[in-house]
């Protein structure tokens, strides 16, 4: 049965069009303070779907065993984006290996965990709830965020740049919003449709008055209040005035909109923004892989450099890092449809001014196969861990469930 609090959670994400920092003014003031104790740091996760293959994105070049299993799709030794005398980048990826040179990358080689799945369904799961036994009701990030939530239960904390909200979301006590386009940032400009709109905002308004509820912080403040706030925020995404030009694809635009909420902190005041989600889609090259990985590495290395130029830019460069992940990796040999079936360990990428550049973990053997599978080196929630503890300033134990080894990855 739906309840109140149902029903209100549900208003403020999808009447609002978007519950955004800055929405409403009580609420932001008091994420803004908690942050404001803090560190203010935002971290961006850019989630590669379809099973992104590893062997392809970073480049055992140096090992013939390569080769032997890519007859067809190995990557050239000669096109390789060299970053030691063992592995190098796709060479798709200039942007990254251009930010890598200065300082800005860090590769964490052969990443995975226990028992694989190679249901694409599943493992996206595991890695969004940190769970391979299914058991977790959570994602890893939703349960961050409750831990961030106040007594007045503001929801100010996370953003999904995108048409749903990933499961790595899921929380207890947060609603945190999601947004297909720059194009419903706010509350739409003053139409007929608009107008009816803020009409039965006031009537809920005055239908449900703000009481002892989770959402207080979000409800006590007059709905003129908040679609005041919400214009102030249209006018903000207006003027906002990107230092670079963005590639056009989904990816970077959905990067554009978060780097903006990074940079809607008024004055000295830090975003309330804590996590922000974006997925680019369309690995599962089972086929014909060369002509399909190339243009989606070409896309991720661009919209990433566009968005790190413009961070930097804006001057937040040392309060923001990047994450990729994949729900799994690409087989160790190619198919016989010119691409690669479902595999196992991946490698993931951070992009930040703070972040230990280089890379971490050991390579997965390639002559070392469990049934034609990479084995993993580094267990992802070691990885979360890591980006807890030492970047969110989070009990890693506490939301991951578990004690896992944190990885050294950030300078701070």
């Amino acid at each position: 049965m739906s309840t109140r609090r149902d029903f209100m959670k549900q208003m403020a994400v999808v009447s609002l069009g978007l519950g955004v920092p800055a929405v409403f003014a009580k609420a932001t003031a008091a994420a803004r303070a908690e942050v404001s104790a803090g560190t203010a740091r935002t971290l961006i996760v850019v989630q590669l779907a379809g099973g992104a293959d590893g062997l392809n994105t970073v480049v055992p070049y140096a090992d013939g065993r390569y080769r032997d299993l890519r007859p067809a799709l190995a990557i050239p030794e000669a096109e390789v984006l060299r970053l030691d005398d063992r592995v190098g980048l796709n060479p798709a990826l200039s942007g990254i290996k251009t930010l890598y040179d200065e300082g800005k990358v860090a590769i964490v080689q052969g990443v995975g965990y226990p028992n694989p799945s190679f249901s694409h369904f599943k493992a996206m799961d595991i890695w969004q709830t940190a769970d391979p036994e299914g058991k977790a009701r959570e994602g890893w990030l939703g349960s961050y965020f409750d831990s961030l939530t106040d007594v007045d239960g503001h929801p100010l904390t996370g953003l999904s740049a995108g048409r749903s909200l990933p499961p790595a979301f899921r929380a207890q006590k947060t609603t945190v919003p999601s947004v297909g386009s720059l194009d419903t940032f706010a509350l739409q400009a003053p139409t007929a449709v608009a107008s009816k709109r803020e009409a039965s905002l006031v009537q809920l308004y005055d239908a449900y008055k703000p009481s002892n509820t989770p959402y207080a912080a979000l409800l006590d403040n007059t709905v003129d209040a908040a679609l005041s706030s919400a214009r102030d925020l249209n006018a903000a995404h207006a003027a906002y005035k990107p230092a670079v030009t963005y590639p056009e694809s989904s990816l970077a635009s959905g990067l554009q909109l978060l780097a903006e909420l990074i940079d809607a902190g008024e004055g000295s005041e830090p975003t309330p923004l804590r996590v922000g989600h974006v997925t680019l889609g369309g690995f599962d090259t089972h086929t014909q892989q060369a002509g399909e990985l190339t243009p989606l590495l070409t896309d991720l290395s661009a919209a990433l450099t566009a968005f790190w130029r413009d961070i930097e830019a804006h001057g937040h460069g040392d309060d923001v890092a990047v994450m990729t992940w994949s729900e799994f990796g690409r087989r160790a040999g190619e198919n016989g449809q010119a691409g690669t079936d479902h595999g196992s360990a991946t490698p993931m990428f951070l992009l930040g001014n703070r972040v230990k550049a280089g890379l971490h973990g050991d390579a997965p053997s390639l002559s070392s196969l469990d049934n034609g599978n990479l084995q993993f080196t580094v267990d992802f929630r070691s990885v979360y861990a890591g980006i807890l503890e030492s970047w969110l300033e989070a009990s890693a134990t506490d939301v991951l469930g578990q004690k896992f080894e944190p990885m050294d990855l950030f300078a701070v």
